[in-house]
């Protein structure tokens, strides 16, 4: 055993159907995956944020916004990836998630081949940077 840790993708989504189906697609893609409903569930889980992997989050979650998520993030100097996920684009949010940071920015519904290839993009960002 080698000690390193495969990829883990985080799935922060308050819609239990769409949160399950994606966590279900990441686990046939081969990455390892954990979902929580809102930024506080996943804070409370104290995640490591080592390693490689990357986070996938809607933007309207309960309690703190995807958006809100990514700024604590990049106030903790974190530069874990992270893809915000939306069903209702505005222009403003994606300029300020591109400007903390955010991996991407995608519209729901996505192509599942295309979000698939954006994340595998996001994890590699992720161990060019660990």
């Amino acid at each position: 055993m080698s000690g390193k840790l495969d990829p883990i993708i985080y799935v922060i989504d308050p819609d239990t159907y769409f949160r399950d189906e994606l966590l279900r697609l990441l686990n046939r893609s081969g990455f390892r995956a954990e979902g929580y409903t809102s930024t506080e569930d996943f804070f409370s889980a104290d995640p490591e944020l080592m390693g490689t992997g990357c986070i996938v989050a809607e933007m309207n979650l309960p309690g703190a916004s995807g958006l809100e998520l990514l700024e604590m993030l990049r106030a903790r100097h974190s530069d874990f990836p992270m893809i915000i996920l939306t069903g209702n684009p505005d222009v403003s949010n994606a300029v300020k998630a591109l400007q903390n940071k955010a991996a991407d920015y995608l519209l729901k519904p996505m192509v599942e081949r295309e979000l698939i290839g954006r994340i595998r993009t996001a994890v590699r960002s992720s161990a060019a940077s660990a």
